[in-house]
């Protein structure tokens, strides 16, 4: 634990008034304390794919919560958290890789800021220079981008859901080609 969760729950146990509360309140205002720390410093969470054969589905996982080396409280600390080399999250991130006990699959991870509600995480964003940035440069990219061609490709892959195999269409010069509409998803 880190002296600040220590301190809070220090702080709710040495509380005067505990002297007429039940131990299960004193409990709870001690659970509480250490809640209202880490709602501001464990905001990292792992949000990872992991597969285990080449046909089978990819399963979407989230780890944590992680505590963040610096308090989270715009893209740029984010953007500085995930810069460093070593976070509490990483490792646990890394070890999605593959399946230790089984030796096979694959996976792969990223960090992700945590958030109380919906307004928190958009508010998070909204007004940043990131956010700006990324707006600026969307605004000005080409609207005519036509599809890429696909009719040098041989191999045909399957349908990650249902593993029935897919014929490939080039969608630049057979537009109107049936695509694959999987029921199974």
């Amino acid at each position: 634990m880190k002296k600040r969760e220590i301190d809070a729950v220090a702080s709710a146990l040495a509380d005067p008034e505990n002297s007429e509360r039940t131990a299960e309140e004193v409990a709870a205002l001690a659970i509480q304390a250490l809640d209202d720390v880490r709602s501001r410093t464990h905001r990292l969470a792992v949000v990872g794919q992991i597969q285990y054969g080449p046909q089978e589905e990819t399963h979407t996982v989230i780890l944590g919560p992680f505590s963040s080396p610096l308090l989270l409280d715009s893209p740029d600390k984010l953007k500085a958290v995930l810069a460093r080399p070593c976070t509490d999250a990483r490792k646990p991130g890394q070890a999605l890789a593959w399946d230790p006990s089984k030796k096979t699959g694959a996976g792969r991870f990223m960090l992700a800021p945590m958030f109380g509600s919906a307004r928190d995480a958009w508010d998070f964003y909204r007004g940043s220079a990131v956010a700006e940035e990324v707006v600026e440069a969307v605004s000005v990219l080409p609207r005519g981008i036509s599809p890429a061609c696909l009719c040098g490709l041989k191999h045909t892959p399957p349908c990650r859901f249902c593993a029935q195999e897919v014929e490939l269409h080039c969608p630049l010069h057979e537009p109107e080609a049936e695509v694959h509409r999987c029921t199974a998803a």
